[in-house]
């Protein structure tokens, strides 16, 4: 009887370190897919994507950021930044999902992704206007 205790409470702690390093990799920061940062784009197609990413564009009052942001899985985040530091726009991805920003100030406009455990696309291209 204490041989089968023995191996019991082995297999019992055995299987808790391997569900612990199981949920450890799966946090760990990392981004599967396509990404694509130019001065007037930034693009990404996430297969998988856990973590912060940022990205700057310098834009000129009268600029239109054409967005394309879906949450396919998991969760997403984006936010645009003025240069002034305002947000002028926060989502998630999964209510509107093709819309486009009109700009109102000359500067670098940050945009910063957060994800986790997350898939889906962001594709962000300037049109200017002349």
């Amino acid at each position: 009887m204490k041989k089968h205790m023995k191996v019991l409470i082995i297999f019992i702690v055995l299987f808790m370190i391997g569900v612990a390093v199981v949920l450890f990799c799966s946090n760990q920061e990392g981004f599967t897919g396509s990404r694509i940062k130019n001065p007037d784009s930034y693009m990404l197609d996430i297969e998988r994507m856990n973590g912060t990413d940022v990205h700057t564009l310098d834009l000129q009052n009268g600029d239109v950021l054409q967005i394309q942001f879906e949450t396919v899985k998991g969760s997403l985040y984006m936010e645009i930044h003025a240069p002034n530091g305002t947000i002028i726009y926060r989502g998630n991805g999964k209510e509107i999902t093709d819309f486009t920003v009109n700009i109102q100030e000359n500067g670098a406009y940050t945009i910063v992704v957060e994800a986790w455990k997350a898939k889906g696309t962001i594709h962000i291209q300037c049109a200017k206007i002349e």
